[in-house]
């Protein structure tokens, strides 16, 4: 009867031991998938410091208007420009005549946007500065282009 007594503690202590440790393995877990997403956080509030979403005095500069529909306005026009004949001007040619198309485009503040581009030989990126006006086309000039 003793043996059995202590098998049965012994195996009860056993179990207690393994749930434990399966419960300190879950926390460390959870710990690390809480850091991880604090991280990324970070980082992406970091990243989107430079955007119009993020930038405050930017957005004010707009009002009363609406940032979602002068953003909305901006990339419209710019997009436009994208559909007349021979492409977007704004964008460098391949020497080949090959289409360029946009990546990527991103509204840093109230007066630039940064546009990444491609074609069969080039990859490159464009500063372009603009300027809204709620009632005439959205008008673009390129400051700077860098090639790759």
């Amino acid at each position: 009867m003793k043996h059995l007594l202590v098998s049965i503690v012994s195996i009860s202590l056993f179990f207690v031991s393994c749930n434990k440790e399966k419960n300190t393995l879950k926390d460390v877990n959870q710990a690390m998938v809480n850091d991880s997403l604090e991280m990324y956080k970070k980082l992406y509030d970091e990243a989107a410091y430079f955007s119009i979403d993020k930038n405050e005095n930017a957005q004010k500069t707009f009002a009363p208007e609406k940032i979602d529909g002068v953003m909305a306005k901006v990339v419209q026009d710019f997009s436009a420009l994208n559909q007349q004949e021979g492409g977007n001007p704004l964008i460098p040619k391949d020497a080949n005549g090959s289409e360029t198309k946009l990546n990527k485009m991103s509204v840093i503040n109230h007066k630039w946007l940064i546009v990444d581009f491609y074609n069969e030989t080039t990859t490159g990126e464009l500063l372009i500065k603009y300027e809204y006006a709620p009632n005439q086309t959205t008008q673009f000039k390129v400051i700077d282009m860098v090639l790759y």
